[in-house]
């Protein structure tokens, strides 16, 4: 009988796409380490992302920083510059560019019309508890493009599928407390009208091979992993239900793979909360598990909710 392989042909140069995101983070960092001010390397990571997804995702889509416009003659809010855009180039119009060399390589933003924007992508050098309550503040923006338009002549609201996420280099906290008061800033965003299917952290301060997925969880009862250290505390949805945000799975290499083809299922609207999107670039031999700090393990008995997007716990695409 033959054995069943544990990986499949071209994981491990899948997976190394991480290591050369990290890599080129990790030189930012160090050019950057006499500034009085060291911001370099998140700018530098957002065109790490930006240019790594224009090569990764099918090339309908158009990847870019820029601007979301609206015939929405209501807003009148500023116009917001986000970090990663992801849009039908197919079908798009570019409806103005803007040169600005030193912020952006190539020094470009581009303007989408909302209605051919598909997703969002917000990206932090460092996961800790003020660099993701900024995302979340950023990502909550998002509700000024968000409702139903009568008629699609004018369009003025983000059409479905429409996704957002984020990214974080890696860890930067003292504790699990620290790395708590994070995730629940990030728990705010569970109930918005666009609210993230998930979020990835590239990189584990006390295991650097592995990184995190970040989902929201819901059930019915509470999870019992209330004591959980590598979780979120424990918060209610609006519909009631129990939820925590958190990698229950701890830390590993194969979450790397499975948040970047959800984000490929999202973009498309067949993203499936609770089943792999895909399993290319997985290495079985290479498990998940580790943590950021020494934790128990929850009771055997524990039953743990399964993974769910926080779009379909509060409503369902359809209510945006």
């Amino acid at each position: 009988m033959v054995a069943m392989r544990r990986k499949h042909i071209g994981a491990e140069a899948f997976l190394a796409q991480r290591d050369y995101l990290l890599a080129q983070y990790d030189h930012a960092k160090k050019q950057a380490v006499d500034d009085p001010v060291r911001t370099e390397h998140g700018v530098v990571g957002e065109a790490i992302v930006r240019e790594w997804l224009q090569v990764f995702l099918p090339k309908r889509y158009g990847v870019t920083k820029g601007y979301i416009i609206t015939h929405n003659l209501e807003y009148d809010g500023p116009i917001e510059e986000w970090d990663i855009i992801i849009y039908d180039r197919l079908e798009s119009p570019v409806l103005f560019v803007k040169e600005s060399p030193e912020i952006t390589k190539g020094g470009q933003r581009l303007a989408i019309p909302v209605e051919h924007v598909r997703g969002v992508v917000e990206v932090k050098a460092t996961f800790r508890a003020d660099m993701a309550r900024k995302m979340r503040d950023k990502l909550l923006k998002l509700k000024h493009f968000i409702g139903v338009d009568e008629t699609d002549r004018y369009p003025r609201f983000l059409k479905m599928p429409f996704t957002c996420t984020g990214i974080f280099f890696e860890t930067d906290v003292a504790d699990y407390t620290a790395y708590r008061a994070a995730l629940d800033e990030l728990t705010g965003l569970s109930d918005s009208s666009a609210a993230p299917f998930g979020f990835l952290i590239l990189r584990s301060q006390t295991t650097p091979d592995h990184c995190a997925y970040l989902q929201y969880l819901c059930g019915e009862t509470p999870s019992g992993l209330a004591a959980y250290p590598e979780m979120s505390s424990e918060f209610r949805f609006a519909n009631g239900k129990h939820g925590m945000l958190g990698s229950v799975g701890g830390w590993g290499v194969n979450f790397f793979p499975s948040f970047v083809f959800d984000l490929t299922a999202s973009l498309s609207g067949k993203f499936r909360p609770g089943w792999a999107s895909s399993v290319y670039g997985f290495d079985l031999d290479r498990p998940a598990g580790s943590h950021l700090f020494p934790i128990a393990v929850p009771h055997a008995d524990t039953e743990l909710p399964e993974p769910t997007s926080a779009k379909t716990v509060a409503g369902g695409s359809d209510s945006r």
